[in-house]
């Protein structure tokens, strides 16, 4: 909430790469990933995760939401409710839905490729199955 679209990271993206290559400068931008911010479902972490690949994206580092004093995450967090809206949020609170939201960042690892597949359609989501893991024949 209140973090800039994936859109305008990818306007940046490709700003950055046009002025560093203007300048004669090899740079990378490194994107900062925060799973299970409150209001953020496993179908959104799956919609991150092909955003992330279909840029190209083999993240890193991905932190796991830590509620801090005074923020507006911290506040949704515990309150579970949206502060604008009033309305109900989904809050990843247990470790189990934690890391099954923090392991859709690593979709490509192959260690991780048969517990997303079987996490996905145990969830409801099989539909981001064949477009995270398209069949090679």
């Amino acid at each position: 909430m209140r973090k800039p679209s994936y859109a305008l990271y990818k306007q940046l993206q490709e700003q950055f790469y046009k002025i560093s290559e203007k300048a004669g400068l090899r740079q990378q931008l490194i994107p900062y990933f925060i799973s299970s911010h409150p209001g953020c479902t496993l179908a959104d972490m799956a919609e991150c995760a092909l955003e992330t690949k279909n840029a190209g994206l083999q993240l890193e580092q991905v932190q796991d939401l830590t509620p801090t004093p005074m923020t507006l995450s911290s506040v949704m967090y515990y309150t579970e409710t949206d502060p604008y809206t009033g309305k109900k949020l989904f809050i990843a609170k247990n470790i189990k839905e934690k890391r099954e939201q923090k392991m859709l960042f690593f979709w490509y690892l192959k260690e991780n490729r048969q517990e997303i597949i079987h996490i996905l359609k145990q969830r409801g989501l099989a539909q981001y199955i064949s477009r995270l893991f398209p069949f090679k024949g």
